[in-house]
């Protein structure tokens, strides 16, 4: 195989070549677009390392995904992977930042036994969730405790969004029988 010579190839000959586990020419792109993306993404976040992480996510999956996916404009598709990860970022962040306020204002209110209470309930919970079938307690645990949207659960896991939605569910149900009985 000739050696990639970078000026001569554009994005479309550098995908085919990606395709075909090309690592000089996923080299190529990676040092063509990283720059570019990562000031967009500062201008938008003002983070380094959370920057630097979700370029190189995006990255890697290019990469884990270069035979599963059709690309024609690869410029479109990292900048919209990007526009993806840093919504999910504000999203991730928005959701937990109310949840630990929320638990701030819980918790002050709270008295020692009270807390007792919630560390047993917490046991109790983890228990139960530890006890569930290895796929229910894997979506599940993706679910709740790494904010997977259940579309990305489907597509982690190789199955249907909707036995993601039933999964959960039944979860859901099994957790709410089992705390009623403690």
């Amino acid at each position: 195989m000739e050696p990639l010579n970078s000026y001569y190839q554009t994005d479309l000959e550098l995908l085919n070549l990606i395709q075909m586990d090309d690592k000089a020419a996923f080299k190529e792109l990676y040092k063509r677009y990283w720059s570019k993306l990562y000031v967009y993404a500062y201008n938008v976040l003002k983070e380094k390392d959370i920057c630097e992480d979700i370029i190189q996510e995006i990255f890697v999956d290019l990469w884990e995904r270069r035979n599963d996916v059709q690309i024609i404009n690869i410029s479109a598709y990292l900048y919209q992977s990007l526009k993806y990860k840093i919504f999910n970022h504000f999203r991730n962040s928005k959701y937990k930042k109310q949840l630990l306020e929320r638990l701030n204002i819980f918790v002050e209110k709270m008295d020692i036994s009270h807390n007792y209470e919630i560390y047993e309930l917490t046991e109790c919970v983890e228990n139960i969730i530890s006890n569930l079938p290895e796929q229910r307690r894997k979506i599940f645990r993706l679910s709740r405790n790494e904010n997977f949207s259940n579309k990305e659960i489907a597509q982690k896991l190789g199955i249907s969004i909707q036995t993601v939605k039933n999964q959960i569910s039944q979860t859901l149900k099994t957790l709410r029988d089992s705390i009623k009985k403690h």
